[in-house]
């Protein structure tokens, strides 16, 4: 039988042969005299940390915005200029230049304009390399914030909904790099939808190069911007600007550098792009005059015969191997995606682009340097807004396309906007790949159905040789098959934000495993044992998973180096298992309540680790009965004070901290919070770390000062908080004085937030002269004067209504103050519930009448009164009357009850009070003399004194009507007050008197007769209750100058009427309140015609089918609240005005939310409540029916909602105060990320929802865990 060669051998020879090769040309170095020296080896040494990416961002260089003031100020001025009936109705604004001129960053720079984005309510931009590419689904996704998924396959459809999204708001779309090649009929479809759905004034702005005209979109644009190039002395400082940076020592370059660099500016054309990367490129090379001389002839005066610019062609080759190796990768992310920097770093490593150093740098080092070094060269540039994310210009991604080649066939990168998992795809070439990732994933979490059943031939199919980063990230799968274990040299494993529930035990083969991505896995509840297997896994996450304990034999994971949580439990893991984790940098370490012994945390030896990001927590709920030992426990957990940049401590239930936190030494650190530290009676010192940027100190619940021994002792050479940026206090409930030392500044104090601490009188720091953002909330006794900033500055102020406000000295006032009032010790809410007012409507409060509670009876219009709390609206005042004649001053009993209207819902800048009822009419000139007289027997009317002003005629049964001329002569009565007078049944003559209240008076009748109408024709304030059983009809003519109108249990009402058509006869009205009017049903045909209507409150009235028809003509409509009005089915047609601020629904059963509402299209509305009703309503909101303005919103008693829709949040990007009440069957929370605008949050009261939200351990916790303030049945978490 035939013997079969043995393959093995023949490729073990030819092995030989090639290293004995490499062996003898190793040993002819020498003798050539060359040294080995490793390829990145000088740049590298030579740069140190001159190229991590955090010292480049803080270096970046502010040259790259010169010689476009002009530009900015002509496109701002025209864009929000003032649009005239004759102009045309949508602005097209058109800014054309070469490629690399600057397009994009100026209208950057005109976006994110302060003007521009309070002018515009709706703003959307989108980069569209070629339009034959841009769908309307596109720019629908951007406008609404929504997932379209799938294809543009009803295009009518989608065009129709942006015309609806618009919803006459004021639109801003920019577009750039506008390239026309095909789609005009569809594309001049899309912007007829935009123009139709915007108002006037709305906006497009596009950006385009000369070669194609915009005109062919058939919407010739009404403003063209010509961006010409640079004038020569812009181009020099900016190439220099980039060529001569971080050479602080040296104010010019040598005149020779300078004449060089003249000549290469003029080579380059005058492009920013050219410049930047050029200059970038010289940095290194300024000691070199001939390296300029070099790049001058040979590049630049050369032949380029490669389809890619000759300077970006000259700057590639100038970069270091492996970093060519990592730019070439960045071109398989699409154009103008967002890199994130962990994310870049990971995939090289995965990639096989990043080693470890000689001189220790890790792979994580190494990759920062490398990606630091390409934003230095200007190869990336910081993505506009944000702080870890990075873009490629599009010239530059050409470039990355081009030389990386035949390569992009081994890389699956595909968008998951426009398909779903391309399985076709990888079982036809899955052989050859190396990657598949999603990019621009789905806001929801498990956007997309995914059949387990097709991932085992799809894992089946990749090589377990070459395959090394697969990401499933956001798909709907709750199991991995166990061949994943297969796939060998796997390197990066992202199933984060998927339906997991365990892991396969297969997944502990993956020996090269690297990273290994499962946050938001809500559903995870354990590891596999076998996870000590993974000896290469550098980075472990699981945050927002609901792991109880971690994996035994930790300590074999020697490699890690980022660590989101390790867990102590009592049968899992110690301390002690952190030991041998030498190489951690990030690591959180919760439950430090279960530490038994102090012992087991001097263990984990942190201070032999170099730690940067370091979180300790304890429980939130605090069992005083534990250990007690956490003082020594924190003490024992000290890290090195060397490389520690961010410290976040929480729920600590000690008193004090040891010696180590915030110690001097501690100098790397730039982060420190501090929260929920219930214990402590003093803030610790923390004044003198050296280089702190940021301090958040919250919960510190029982501190009632701040002074000195917050700041330090301070030295000539040593004043606190020197380097301190941000500063945030929070919910410090005792907090009632911050000593301000004298001598002591923040000198670089951007942002102070002080929230929530509602005792703090003061003071507050006198100059801040770099404060960017000031927030005053909730901190209602707080009377100190705001500090002296600069007029740039944002204020935000949110105040109670009852306390003194800020001393605003209108000498240092800024620009931009925003004032905000809500209800005083409200907790979370900034509204009362609709519950809570009609308890105060029907409750105790009937005994008193609220509405009778709520005349203002001040000496001054100047005069606040003070909301209280309900059982305080009965208090009997006696109010001090001087006479005219003199000082002298008499007192006069006045059975007059305090002020309520707060307490129904508090007046704001932004919403009047509901029911203000009898304002001083002379608002201008209070009044300095007056009388309050209360009469209970007929006797006491017939001497009334002369000056009185108020008169209240209250129990006089037998009184069957008042003379005519009794008030005839009363000139300055003002306000007449008619109470439980059961036979009365005419009212007199009113005479002067403009504010008219009946309650318990059942037999008057001639309210409404035609005898009555000229002396009800002066009434400013009627508030009828329990009275007038004959009053069927209120005809509205009769009170032409009526500001305020209240009726209650009024039991035969049905109706109002108007005799004649009105022209403007209500126009003084204000506020509207009705409720307890079982038999009203309709309002007058038409509607009210009343342009002053701030605010309508309508109560159990149980037959009103309808509201006022033509609403959005109430165009100062601030308020309107709806409750127990069960017949209302739907809002009037058209909606309701644009002015509402506060809308309130409660009980109405057959008002569920609808699209054909148009919420969406309420600009001002910022308050929005539910409460009963809306039965059958399992998911809310839904998509695109809640303006995305609101700030506050919620709901409670929806007996049949079952979770929260995303679609219907995420675009909330102003809400930060949802409320959840009594939903008994809401189980879940949106499936993806709340906004990130979200600052509190509040359950009460829903079982189901309740015990998933459990701090670290409930599966919906992960979704609310970046909330600052969360409360949950009325136990506050953090």
């Amino acid at each position: 039988m035939e013997k079969k060669a043995n393959p093995g051998k023949k490729f073990k020879a030819q092995i030989l042969d090639t290293l004995k090769n490499l062996e003898s040309l190793v040993k002819k170095i020498g003798v050539l005299g060359l040294t080995v020296e490793p390829v990145t080896k000088r740049w590298m040494e030579s740069s140190g940390d001159l190229y991590s990416t955090s010292d480049v961002l803080d270096n970046y260089p502010k040259y790259d915005f010169l010689g476009r003031n002009e530009e900015v100020k002509t496109i701002l001025d025209y864009l929000l200029s003032t649009t005239t009936e004759s102009e045309q109705h949508i602005k097209v604004i058109n800014i054309v230049g070469f490629a690399g001129v600057g397009k994009t960053s100026l209208v950057d720079v005109i976006y994110s304009n302060h003007k521009v984005r309070e002018s515009f309510k709706l703003r959307a931009q989108i980069t569209v390399p070629y339009i034959a590419n841009l769908t309307v689904k596109n720019i629908l996704e951007e406008i609404t914030g929504n997932f379209c998924g799938g294809e543009d396959e009803d295009f009518d459809f989608l065009c129709k909904i942006l015309q609806e999204r618009c919803g006459g708001k004021k639109c801003l779309l920019v577009l750039d790099d506008i390239r026309i090649e095909d789609s005009l009929h569809n594309w001049s479809k899309l912007i007829a939808s935009f123009e139709t759905g915007a108002a006037r004034g709305s906006a497009i702005i596009l950006t385009s190069i000369p070669l194609y005209d915009p005109k062919q979109l058939m919407i010739p644009a009404t403003h063209t911007v010509h961006l010409s190039l640079l004038s020569t002395e812009n181009c020099l400082s900016i190439f220099m600007g980039h060529a001569w940076r971080q050479t602080d020592n040296v104010c010019q370059p040598p005149e020779e550098l300078s004449t060089v660099g003249k000549k290469i500016v003029n080579k380059l054309g005058n492009l920013p792009l050219a410049l930047k990367m050029t200059g970038s490129l010289l940095q290194d090379k300024l000691d070199l005059n001939p390296q300029w001389d070099k790049i001058l002839c040979e590049f630049l005066d050369g032949t380029n015969l490669l389809p890619i610019p000759s300077f970006l062609v000259m700057c590639y080759l100038d970069l270091p191997a492996p970093v060519k190796r990592c730019f070439a990768y960045l071109s398989l992310f699409p154009k103008s995606y967002h890199f994130r920097q962990k994310e870049v770093i990971c995939q090289w490593m995965a990639q096989g682009f990043l080693k470890n150093t000689e001189s220790g740098k890790s792979m994580e080092d190494t990759g920062d340097a490398y990606l630091g070094y390409l934003i230095k060269r200007s190869f990336l540039q910081p993505a506009f807004g944000y702080n870890d994310r990075f873009m490629m210009h599009n010239l530059v991604h050409d470039l990355a396309i081009y030389v990386f080649g035949e390569s992009y066939k081994h890389h699956l990168c595909y968008d998951r906007r426009m398909e779903d998992f391309p399985a076709k795809s990888i079982l036809k070439h899955g052989r050859s790949l190396r990657t598949i990732m999603p990019v621009y994933l789905p806001t929801e979490r498990g956007n997309s159905e995914f059949d387990p059943e097709m991932l085992q031939p799809v894992i089946m199919k990749l090589s377990q040789h070459v395959f090394r980063v697969l990401s499933l990230s956001h798909y709907k799968i709750t199991s991995l098959p166990a061949s994943i274990g297969e796939l060998r040299h796997l390197c990066y494993l992202n199933v984060s934000y998927t339906n997991l529930k365990e892991l396969p035990d297969s997944i502990c083969d993956l020996l090269n495993l690297q990273t290994l991505l499962l946050r938001g896995c809500y559903s995870l509840t354990t590891l596999p044992d076998r996870l000590c297997n993974l000896v290469n896994l550098r980075h472990l996450d699981f945050q927002g998973s609901s792991l109880q304990r971690m994996p035994p034999n930790m300590h074999n994971l020697t490699s890690l180096l980022i660590l989101t949580d390790f867990i102590v439990s009592d049968t899992g893991p110690r301390l002690g298992d952190l030991a041998g984790l030498s190489n951690l940098k990030v690591l959180a370490i919760s439950n430090l309540q279960n530490v038994a012994h102090a012992n087991d945390a001097s263990d984990a030896k942190l201070k032999e680790k170099g730690l940067a990001d370091l979180w300790l927590s304890w429980d939130y709920v605090h069992d005083s009965n534990r250990y007690g030992n956490e003082m020594e426990v924190l003490k024992k957990l000290e890290p090195s004070h060397k490389d520690l940049k961010i410290l976040k401590v929480t729920y600590y239930p000690g008193a004090r901290f040891p010696r180590w936190l915030g110690d001097p030494s501690y100098s790397a650190l730039l982060n420190l919070d501090l929260y929920y530290c219930e214990n402590f009676e003093s803030l610790p010192t923390l004044g003198l770390l050296p280089f702190l940027r940021e301090l958040y100190i919250g919960r510190f619940t029982k501190v009632s000062s701040v002074g000195l021994e917050f700041y330090g002792e301070m030295t000539a050479s040593q004043k606190p908080f020197q380097s301190l940026k941000v500063l945030r206090f929070s919910h410090m409930p005792e907090w009632k004085k911050w000593n301000i030392v004298e001598g002591i500044e923040f000198p670089h104090l951007v942002h102070l937030c002080i929230l929530q601490c509602p005792k703090l009188v003061g003071d507050l720091p006198n100059e801040l002269p770099s404060l960017k953002k000031l927030e005053i909330i909730g901190c209602t006794h707080l009377v100190a004067p705001l500090p002296n900033v600069s007029n740039t500055c944002e204020v935000f102020v949110q105040n109670s209504h009852s306390q003194p406000s800020l001393d605003l000295d209108k000498d240092t006032v800024p620009q931009k103050v925003h004032e905000i009032t809500p209800v005083p010790n409200s907790g979370f809410r900034g509204t009362s519930t609709a519950s809570e007012i009609e308890e105060i409507l029907h409750g105790s409060l009937m005994e008193t009448e609220s509405v009778v509670s709520r005349f203002p009876f001040s000496s001054s219009s100047d005069t606040t009164m003070s909301p209280r709390p309900k059982e305080t609206s009965s208090v009997v005042f006696r109010h001090q009357v001087e006479a005219e004649t003199g000082s002298q001053s008499s007192m006069v009993e006045a059975d007059i009850p305090i002020t309520t209207q707060a307490a129904v819902i508090p007046p704001t800048n932004n919403t009047p009070s509901t029911t203000a009822p009898f304002n001083n009419e002379e608002a201008g000139n209070p009044r300095s003399s007056f009388e309050v007289l209360k009469v209970s027997t007929v006797s006491q009317l017939k001497s009334l004194p002369p000056t009185l002003h108020t008169l209240k005629i209250e129990g006089c049964e037998y009184l069957e009507a008042i003379p005519n001329g009794l008030l005839a002569g009363l000139t300055s009565l003002k306000e007449l007050y008619l109470i439980s007078c059961g036979s009365l049944k005419s009212l007199p003559s009113l005479g002067s008197v403009t504010a008219l209240y009946i309650r318990n008076c059942r037999r008057l009748e001639n309210l409404s007769s035609s005898e009555s109408k000229m002396q009800l024709a002066f009434l400013h304030h009627l508030f009828i209750g329990s009275s007038c059983d004959s009053l069927t009809t209120l005809t509205l003519d009769f009170f032409p100058k009526l500001k305020n109108l209240c009726i209650w249990d009024c039991s035969n009402l049905q109706s109002f009427n108007v005799i004649k058509e009105i022209k403007g006869d209500l126009q003084s009205l204000e506020s509207l309140e009705i409720r307890d009017c079982p038999r009203l049903m309709s309002f007058p045909e038409g509607g009210l015609h009343a342009p002053n209507l701030e605010s309508i409150f309508l109560s159990n009235c149980q037959n009103l089918n309808n509201l006022p028809d033509g609403m959005t003509s109430l165009t100062s409509l601030k308020t309107l609240f709806l409750h127990k009005c069960p017949e209302i089915e739907s809002f009037p047609y058209g909606g309701l005005p644009s002015s509402l601020i506060l809308l309130s629904i409660a009980y109405c059963d057959k008002l569920t939310p609808q699209k054909n509402w148009r919420m969406d299209t309420l600009e001002s509305l910022n308050r929005l409540e539910f409460e009963g009703g809306c039965m059958g309503m399992d998911s809310f909101p839904e998509d695109m029916i809640l303006p995305p303005n609101i700030s506050s919103l919620r709901i409670s008693t929806l007996k049949s909602l079952k979770k929260l829709n995303y679609r219907g949040f995420q675009y909330l990007n102003a809400l930060h105060t949802p409320e959840i009440h009594c939903c008994d069957v809401l189980h879940s929370l949106p499936d993806e990320e709340l906004p990130s605008s979200l600052n509190q949050l509040c359950v009460q009261e829903c079982p189901l929802l309740t015990p998933r939200l459990k701090p670290k351990s409930g599966k919906e916790w992960h979704k609310v865990a970046r909330i600052p303030h969360i409360q949950i049945d009325h136990q506050i978490i953090c």
